[in-house]
């Protein structure tokens, strides 16, 4: 068994995290101040959203994982405090994250699937073939496309859900806010972060045969050209945001500035591609 090194434990279990769970804050404030309607900040789903980040990027690097999960208690007392709908709801974003690594076998699933609703199955004993195990995050596109739902769809669902059951939502978002744009910006947002990681990892692919979607596309220079369309698509459908035409912007510089050769703490500027036009949006809202 290999030996994890102090400072790669540390960068892998710490700052990584951190830094990802940085960029969640800085969402997570946002959508809870737009979406209530006194206009505060609801550190509950804030908590919930930092804290799965946390949990959820230390099983994509750790083995592990039930250490790991042990370890943090902040997230179970915050859904304590929550209605069920946001239970619910964290857990149907947060489950697929820490099972994305994880083989799933599917005679097997399907064999206690059957079980659950009582049906019984006559080669229940039969031994699965190996041919039959994937994991969720070697399937091309999927990691991206998880990131962007999970991040974009799913923070949103739950400060939704937090604000509606303390019945405190805002009906009418504060110009130059809507519930679509948010949506759609934060989605195509992590995605486009989430195929730069990939861009990063090219070459280790190109020569290991993993399918990613820069691999499927060619090349680095095709990569970022598609990701520079969808971020501007994005700036271009809600032209009248400023935040979000900077935001996009500012993420579309980062496409090209990173690329195969910058380092993995260079790469984390992509996880806020966000971050700095809603430190812009908090600003305007002070003076």
């Amino acid at each position: 068994m290999s030996i994890v090194s102090t400072p790669r434990l540390a960068d892998a279990l710490f700052l990584r995290p951190i830094v990802i769970a940085l960029s969640s804050l800085a969402q997570t404030s946002l959508l809870s101040y737009v979406l209530s309607a006194n206009g505060q900040l609801d550190w509950r789903p804030i908590t919930i959203c930092i804290t799965s980040d946390i949990l959820a990027i230390g099983a994509d690097h750790l083995k592990d994982k039930e250490e790991e999960y042990a370890k943090d208690r902040q997230l179970p007392s915050s859904l304590f405090l929550c209605p069920i709908s946001t239970l619910l709801t964290t857990a149907a974003f947060v489950v697929p994250a820490l099972l994305w690594t994880t083989p799933i076998n599917l005679p097997k699933f399907g064999l206690i699937l059957k079980r659950l609703i009582g049906i019984s199955a006559e080669d229940e004993h039969q031994p699965p073939t190996s041919a039959s195990t994937f994991v969720i995050k070697r399937i091309p596109g999927m990691k991206a496309i998880f990131n962007g739902i999970i991040r974009g769809c799913g923070t949103y669902a739950v400060v939704h859900t937090v604000l509606s059951g303390s019945g405190n939502l805002n009906n009418a978002l504060p110009s130059p806010w809507t519930s679509v744009q948010l949506i759609v910006w934060s989605t195509v947002n992590r995605t486009c972060h989430a195929v730069m990681t990939d861009v990063r990892d090219f070459e280790d692919d190109l020569k290991t045969g993993v399918p990613t979607l820069p691999i499927l596309i060619g090349s680095v220079i095709k990569t970022k050209l598609v990701l520079t369309a969808c971020h501007m698509l994005v700036m271009l459908a809600f032209i009248e945001n400023p935040y979000i035409v900077s935001s996009s912007i500012y993420a579309t510089a980062l496409v090209w500035m990173l690329g195969v050769h910058s380092s993995k703490k260079a790469f984390m500027w992509s996880t806020h591609g966000q971050t700095p036009s809603i430190i812009w949006y908090f600003l305007t809202r002070l003076t």
